[in-house]
């Protein structure tokens, strides 16, 4: 099993994304949302959808893990529980 990266981001609108930045695999898996959750949720729905379309194509579809990381400067008391440190500042300084 592969772990891929996914970013989590907050727009200036407030809505979030998150999405995985590799292209290794023909496709792109991304979820949005009002909340963190929601994007996170949205992302896993995304991943559904695309291992059945692969599936259907007669591919198979990777065996994938993901570890959600909050992009650089992503800083919002609005997350989900585990998914960002205790002090979201501090979180953003051990990334860098």
């Amino acid at each position: 099993m592969k772990t891929e990266k996914v970013i989590i981001e907050v727009s200036t609108d407030g809505l979030y994304s998150a999405y995985m930045p590799s292209d290794d695999y023909g496709f792109g898996l991304a979820g949005y949302g009002e909340t963190e959750k929601e994007a996170i949720d949205d992302f896993y729905a995304a991943v559904s959808e695309m291992k059945e379309l692969e599936e259907a194509d007669g591919r198979t579809f990777p065996d994938l893990q993901f570890q959600f990381e909050h992009a650089v400067g992503y800083a919002t008391p609005k997350t989900v529980t585990g998914c960002v440190a205790e002090d979201p500042a501090g979180y953003n300084e051990k990334e860098q």
